[in-house]
């Protein structure tokens, strides 16, 4: 069902997008999508949920916490690159903050926040969880990234500004290193 709705979703928009296309598209009835759904917008938050988890598997390698920094900058410019994919630059960076809202979205972000954060934090304090300082960078961090693929989202000419965006994003990583390494 996820799969029908991201190609309806995808093709139609939110807005335009309907149910009766969705689940027949499915091969499942109103009722079997409104037993997992309550409504569009849910299947909407379903779609977008799965799409960021994907994100974040390339943001942040599944390898443990001593995974390389160079490993976690690759990962944040495949995250990056990901906005030149339709799906992404459409529902993630376009739909989904119009039609969920800045909050559910942070909220969405929360566990590759923390998935962040434990990649800056030293090892020795990962077992407490990031301290204050590592859970904002997480974000400052997270908030460049998102903020470079709203802006490839956005470009006139993405394939153009994105070597320049990847190295401005690659220089702020650089820049940050990894604490406590």
């Amino acid at each position: 069902m996820l799969d029908a709705a991201l190609q309806v979703f995808l093709r139609d928009g939110y807005s335009k997008a309907t149910t009766e296309e969705i689940v027949a598209l499915a091969g499942v009835t109103r009722g079997a999508l409104y037993h997992h759904f309550a409504n569009k917008h849910e299947l909407f938050r379903a779609v977008i949920e799965r799409a960021q988890r994907e994100v974040a598997e390339a943001l942040v390698p599944p390898e443990p916490v001593d995974a390389s920094w160079e490993a976690f900058i690759g990962g944040v410019l495949t995250a990056l690159a990901s906005a030149q994919d339709p799906a992404t630059r459409r529902l993630l960076l376009i739909e989904a903050p119009a039609v969920l809202g800045w909050i559910d979205i942070r909220k969405a972000q929360e566990p590759l926040l923390h998935s962040i954060a434990t990649m800056l934090e030293p090892v020795e304090t990962v077992e407490r969880g990031p301290s204050i300082r590592t859970s904002i960078l997480a974000r400052l961090l997270l908030a460049a990234v998102e903020e470079a693929m709203l802006y490839l989202a956005h470009a006139d000419h993405p394939r153009h500004d994105h070597a320049i965006v990847q190295a401005e994003v690659r220089t702020i990583l650089e820049k940050t290193g990894l604490p406590g390494r």
